[in-house]
């Protein structure tokens, strides 16, 4: 054996389940995105995360339609190329707004089920977290 002990092989993968699932999206070519909502408990924070978190251009209205039509226009946001977004936090944010929140996943799933259908919008997976 010599001097350098470095090692062979693949890098070493992160330890977290997302970080994971990212790393493997964006090697193969994948647009992804984490959107993490910890700590949002309504509606306007909701909007602001998604603005800042999956670069939403400046001009978004922070409102349910603005946030559809760019989930699914790739011109603006090239995640909405067939992307994934992994949505962490989520619990608090339901608990907290329930109304707002199904609308949030109803944009989201609508979201989806373009990106299935024509390949252009954005597929949202939520985050299962827990203590255990």
């Amino acid at each position: 054996m010599s001097d350098d002990d470095s090692r062979t092989g693949p890098p070493a993968r992160p330890a977290d389940p997302v970080a994971r699932a990212v790393a493997a999206a964006r090697e193969a070519g994948q647009p992804c995105a984490v959107l993490d909502l910890a700590g949002v408990r309504d509606k306007a924070g909701f909007l602001d995360a998604c603005a800042g978190q999956l670069g939403l251009p400046g001009w978004f209205g922070r409102n349910w339609d603005a946030l559809a039509d760019l989930l699914g226009d790739s011109d603006s946001l090239p995640l909405a190329d067939g992307g994934v977004v992994f949505v962490r936090g989520w619990g608090e944010r339901a608990a907290a707004s329930p109304g707002d929140w199904e609308t949030a996943r109803a944009v989201l799933g609508d979201s989806a089920a373009d990106a299935r259908e024509s390949g252009m919008g954005v597929t949202a997976l939520l985050v299962l977290e827990g203590d255990g």
